[in-house]
């Protein structure tokens, strides 16, 4: 369980850090489209390459957190609907009204 929730964890972050990834790759590109007067220059290549795969890396990492939030969201409906099956989701406890324990005897 405790894992489970780790690798939430590490998910969303790396969800967070992927859509300020996207963010700046793509902000890069525009600069350097904007800036740069020789697009066929080496350098130019090169960093428009990086500024290209941290964007795309970033669109990655938000896709993974979105896929593991869609899956949450599956098991949670699973769940519902697995105790509404169980007659569970009227109280929680699948107890009918008035059958619990009384710790003093009724008169």
């Amino acid at each position: 369980m405790s894992n489970k929730i780790v690798d939430d964890v590490k998910t969303g972050l790396k969800g967070i850090r992927g859509a300020g990834d996207a963010l700046r790759g793509s902000v890069m590109q525009a600069a350097d489209q904007a800036f740069d007067n020789n697009q066929n220059h080496p350098t130019t290549q090169a960093s428009e390459l990086k500024n290209q795969t941290i964007a795309e890396k970033g669109k990655k990492d938000i896709q993974a957190l979105d896929e593991r939030l869609a899956q949450h969201e599956q098991e949670r409906e699973a769940r519902k609907q697995d105790q509404a099956a169980a007659g569970l989701a009227g109280n929680g406890a699948g107890a009918r009204k008035g059958t619990g324990h009384h710790p003093l005897p009724l008169q």
